[in-house]
């Protein structure tokens, strides 16, 4: 694991490069934020003050070839439907090469369960990250309805107005479209798993919504290419009733207190790695 932290040993680093799927992660403070919304959606509301611990979360969403990467070392199914309800057309894997579709390498993996992405964290060591999580590293502290604050603005993100229609490259719209801590993507290209249970607010980790044993739809976040400004906010939420489909994505996050502990167990001398879009 590779950090940007070199000046200041006794913070935790900003950035970091996971091992082994090699991910860039942004590091998250603990602390409170403003969750939902009263002007969206009912299931948006109320707005309330919910509480997080630190953590990091993948810069961007985990891509084709990032996903390539797991499916070769653990041998697991490669996203591929013959439904139509999906709309996989353009976004099917090559069942016999396993390789994704030529040309969106560097867009998000798509048609990918809330178990496929589940495994994946596995793999790489990580963990899906709660709707709460997710949310925080979209939207800050001060309840703004999209990263970048409260008007929308063309040409910070990938939906429906962009007139892309389907996926981008992750990182297309960095680091304009990016939140304040620096994440990117959230808003628009593909909607994102997390581990929560679609419940109604307020939140509550401990009401049994966390829980990855209990039966139920799971929330995805964010909205995609297919949706417009209305929908693709920060405190949109969408129940995965569908199991897959061709704008449902997914990025890991893992607790900041897991990270000291590998820093500390495995201490590195590399130096920061710089990242880019492409990453």
């Amino acid at each position: 694991m590779t950090t940007d932290r070199d000046s200041a040993p006794q913070l935790p680093p900003k950035t970091i490069v996971w091992e082994p799927d090699g991910k860039e992660m942004i590091y998250i403070p603990a602390g409170e934020f403003t969750m939902g919304c009263d002007e969206g959606r009912d299931n948006e509301a109320p707005a309330h003050t919910v509480h997080v611990d630190a953590f990091y979360i993948d810069r961007y969403p985990v891509t084709n070839e990032e996903y390539k990467r797991f499916v070769d070392a653990t041998g697991h199914p490669v996203p591929c439907y013959d439904v139509e309800w999906a709309q996989p057309q353009g976004y099917n894997w090559d069942p016999e090469t396993r390789t994704p579709p030529k040309g969106k390498e560097k867009h998000p993996v798509v048609l990918v369960t809330w178990e496929d992405a589940r495994a994946y964290a596995a793999w790489a060591g990580k963990r899906l990250p709660t709707e709460a999580e997710w949310e925080r590293a979209s939207r800050s502290t001060d309840g703004r309805r999209w990263p970048w604050g409260n008007e929308f603005v063309a040409g910070r993100c990938n939906t429906k107005e962009s007139g892309i229609g389907g996926t981008s490259p992750v990182g297309q719209f960095s680091p304009e479209g990016d939140s304040p801590d620096g994440v990117g993507d959230t808003i628009g290209n593909v909607w994102e798993w997390t581990t929560s249970l679609f419940r109604p607010y307020p939140y509550d980790p401990d009401d049994g919504r966390e829980s990855l044993e209990a039966a139920g739809w799971r929330v995805l976040r964010g909205g995609s290419w297919f949706n417009d400004l209305d929908r693709a906010r920060c405190t949109a939420r969408l129940d995965g009733d569908f199991l897959f489909f061709n704008n449902v994505g997914f990025r890991c996050a893992v607790s900041a207190a897991e990270v000291e502990r590998r820093l500390h167990v495995r201490p590195t001398s590399d130096p920061p790695r710089q990242t880019g879009a492409d990453d």
